[in-house]
């Protein structure tokens, strides 16, 4: 029972990082308010289900249209701005949401959050998550829209110079990111049964950078790997309290500075990539 929870609770945060790679892999933007969106997604899902009687189905569905709504409308304002300072509006969005989930009790339960959500989400579920949100980012990034989203990661000025449209292109990804996010949050909460406003915090928000740029911002299967193994040793890790982040830091400064390129350095593992490396041995 022990590792199988383990599997479902890293599975979980393997559709964040998914979430945060479309954004920070593709358009090479970051946000300390992804948190947040978890957040959002979480609670929309549960206060519709517990407080409004609304299938979970549909609880589902709301939670990823709050995503993509919410990112849509911060990033109107904010997405013009350089990269470092969206990433400090990102924080102070984090930080809202938190405040914002506090004060509303009536809904949110306050800083006691809920408690007692059927079980509705498996590893079942989980697992079919990441495969469909899988394929869709991979067959996101090969389209014309996503290696525009790399021109863009890669050099802004010169995406537009050629004639590519960064802020649209950057609304855009930045919604579809929000929004997978936002599902995350939603299955999260209806699989550990209890969430409170303190739960996804800018903290939080910042881990899932730091996994996709150790896993690789030019490979999608180094992501997954690296929330994998990241998420797993925390959990098989948790009784030496403290001293787990420490050592978690370390492994990603060795893997920094000895795989700047990431795990497995741009290498998609799929079955035709596989065959390739094969004949190549």
């Amino acid at each position: 029972m022990f590792y199988l929870k383990v599997l479902e609770i890293t599975s979980l945060y393997t559709i964040m990082v998914l979430g945060v790679y479309l954004m920070t892999g593709l358009t090479g933007l970051f946000s300390l308010g992804q948190g947040a969106f978890v957040s959002i997604g979480a609670y929309t899902a549960a206060v519709a289900h517990m407080r409004f009687g609304v299938p979970f189905p549909v609880a589902l569905a709301l939670a990823v249209v709050m995503g993509a709504v919410l990112g849509f409308l911060v990033g109107i304002p904010t997405l013009r701005l350089r990269r470092d300072y969206f990433l400090l509006v990102t924080f102070g969005l984090s930080e809202m949401v938190r405040a914002a989930l506090l004060h509303l009790a009536q809904l949110t339960g306050g800083a006691l959050g809920m408690a007692g959500m059927p079980r509705k989400v498996g590893l079942p579920l989980i697992l079919v998550s990441i495969v469909v949100i899988t394929f869709i980012t991979y067959s996101l990034k090969r389209t014309r829209f996503g290696r525009d989203c790399i021109a863009i990661r890669d050099d802004e000025l010169a995406a537009s110079m050629m004639g590519i449209n960064v802020y649209a292109h950057k609304i855009k990804v930045f919604m579809i990111s929000s929004a997978i996010t936002a599902y995350g949050g939603a299955l999260y909460a209806f699989n550990i049964l209890f969430i409170e406003p303190n739960l996804f915090n800018w903290l939080e928000s910042g881990k899932l950078i730091i996994i996709t740029f150790v896993g690789g911002l030019n490979s999608i299967a180094g992501v997954i790997v690296a929330s994998t193994i990241y998420y797993s040793f925390g959990e098989f890790f948790r009784f030496i309290d403290v001293w787990r982040d420490v050592l978690l830091a370390i492994v990603v400064v060795l893997v920094v500075i000895f795989r700047p390129g990431g795990l497995l350095q741009g290498l998609e593992l799929l079955p035709s990539r596989l065959k390739a490396l094969r004949r190549g041995r």
